[in-house]
């Protein structure tokens, strides 16, 4: 088995004083080196500051840094997308977007530790708003019925300082011979823990295990045997709706779909990738 190409995201929020927060997700893969920047105010999540930072590239290059200005001024939220895509029209850089928004992801994931910045009145108040929004879109939040314990029971405390948020997330892309291939995702954050491994005969998938290693429910876990429905599936070109179709919508697990959808787009990233 060969090792053919692999990519690693570190994300991190922290806070920085009363007012701020910086998160950062720094990438590296076989070909690139990024990482991109913010600085957001801890109340309204506005974008003060954003920063694009390119290391290395698969062609030739000198390292650059630039402010990405078109952030500035909007809300690093669910909100994002519009000026997430600005970003990489004025980067003139695809990756731009996915590190810009695994960043954005970061704060959403923080906010847990930012009730009172955030106006919410209790941890109770918190877990409604989300009880609501993700109704239909999360094994968790779609299974309440089912759950053995709450939000807060499984985090632990709604109170942190320094460093609120992090995830790794790794994939991996594998020459078995024979025309197959291997790949691998892994995720790792402070609320979850993620695994998925993809057999490949071609583009074609002929086995696909996974499993949530850490999650806040059992009711989580459950979630990993829907990868089983990607047996068959031709995972080149493959849209993440579509992705997240096969592997249960609402009743699934966003992570794992996230995960899968990572996987699928080294089989674009892999230049000589020759089926």
């Amino acid at each position: 088995m060969k090792n053919l190409f692999q990519r690693n995201w570190y994300t991190e929020v922290r806070r920085s004083d009363n007012r701020l927060l910086k998160a950062k997700t720094s990438y590296v893969d076989t070909y690139r080196e990024a990482v991109a920047h913010l600085l957001v105010d801890v109340n309204s999540f506005i974008i003060k500051e954003a920063l694009w930072e390119e290391q290395r590239s698969s062609e030739p290059m000198n390292c650059r840094s630039r402010l990405v200005t078109p952030l500035h001024g909007s809300e690093a939220y669910f909100s994002a997308g519009p000026a997430l895509k600005e970003a990489a029209a004025f980067l003139n850089d695809s990756l731009a977007v996915a590190l810009f928004s695994e960043t954005v992801k970061g704060f959403i994931d923080a906010e847990t530790f930012l009730l009172k910045e955030r106006g919410f009145t209790s941890e109770t108040d918190y877990v409604q708003k989300w009880k609501k929004f993700y109704l239909g879109s999360c094994r968790f939040f779609s299974n309440l019925d089912r759950t053995t314990q709450s939000w807060y029971d499984y985090v632990g405390e709604s109170n942190r300082d320094g460093n609120l948020f992090v995830r790794f997330k790794t994939q991996s892309l594998f020459d078995l011979g024979k025309g197959q291939y291997l790949l691998t995702g892994n995720l790792s954050d402070s609320f979850h823990e993620v695994n998925v491994s993809l057999k490949l005969d071609g583009f074609n998938v002929v086995e696909a295990d996974g499993v949530l290693l850490r999650a806040p429910d059992l009711v989580c876990r459950e979630a990993a045997a829907l990868l089983a429905n990607l047996q068959g599936i031709n995972l080149r070109d493959l849209a993440k709706k579509e992705i997240a179709g096969i592997l249960g919508k609402g009743q699934g697990c966003v992570h794992v779909i996230d995960l899968v959808n990572d996987c699928a787009q080294i089989l674009e990233l892999y230049k000589t990738f020759g089926l």
